[in-house]
């Protein structure tokens, strides 16, 4: 990408632009690039290049030592230091993975271990939950039954409770009732103490400066209303028990209504 760079002089008093093409400085900053991890095996291949390399400049030194100049010496020797030190390098790294490499196998090879019991565990559980759910499915069909039975005797008692003759008491649900007992309005009695004349009998004032000589206390009865508390109804069983079908799309097993029976006792 081409990048456009302006400067500016202002030497007579006018700002005069210089353009020029070239990269910017943040273009031309060295890019570092991760260096790919490498096996054991691409080490020692890289290895045995160096080796190649170091064997063949040691082998032609003996030619620059009669017909080369110092330089040329010099410049050899430099480059077959340089091939011995890959090559040293090369395998000083590869013997680090070696050994990296086999504690990577080892803590493959424990965690597969690991995986391949939980497996066997999970397995079993799978097997022993389709069994359960089998189970279940026979289980609920006869629960289903038996709810259905109760639903019946629960219709039985709402209609009698709903034509009772007079003076009957309601027909219990049979079932232990979960609902509340309500508590009828009723009158209380309660007592106050008020100031009288003892004259006459009448209500006597109980400001400051009235006339004590002549006023005694008195118990007076009230009747106080107090409001009833609504009972909770019975809910029955059949209403509250819900048995799921196996599968997305199963049906229920068993399901309550939109209008549950309920059974009240009290108000």
């Amino acid at each position: 990408m081409q990048y456009v760079n302006i400067r500016h002089n202002n030497h007579d008093g006018n700002v005069a632009p210089h353009v020029s093409l070239g990269r910017s400085y943040i273009d031309r900053l060295p890019v570092t690039v991760p260096v790919e991890p490498r096996t054991a095996a691409q080490i020692i291949a890289n290895r045995d290049l160096a080796q190649a390399e170091r064997e063949s400049l040691e082998a032609s030194r003996s030619d620059v030592l009669v017909n080369g100049s110092v330089e040329d010496l010099l410049a050899l020797d430099t480059r077959i230091a340089l091939a011995k030190a890959k090559q040293d390098q090369a395998e000083a790294q590869h013997a680090a993975a070696v050994i990296a490499e086999a504690d990577a196998k080892a803590k493959n090879e424990a965690e597969q271990t690991r995986r391949k019991a939980l497996r066997k565990v999970g397995l079993k559980a799978s097997a022993e939950a389709g069994k359960l759910a089998d189970r279940y499915v026979a289980m609920a069909q006869e629960m289903a039954g038996l709810l259905s039975q109760l639903r019946g005797h629960e219709r039985a008692i709402a209609e009698a409770n709903q034509n009772l003759p007079d003076g009957a008491e309601p027909v219990p649900p049979g079932e232990p009732f979960n609902g509340t007992a309500g508590i009828p309005t009723r009158y209380e009695t309660s007592h106050n103490l008020v100031w009288v004349d003892s004259r006459d009998g009448s209500r006597a004032s109980a400001m400051a400066g009235a006339d004590l000589r002549h006023r005694a206390v008195k118990r007076v009865e009230q009747e106080v209303y107090v409001p009833g508390t609504p009972g909770e109804p019975h809910i029955p069983l059949s209403h509250r028990v819900t048995l799921p079908g196996l599968g997305r799309d199963a049906p229920r097993i068993w399901g309550g209504i939109p209008s549950p029976i309920t059974f009240n006792t009290g108000l």
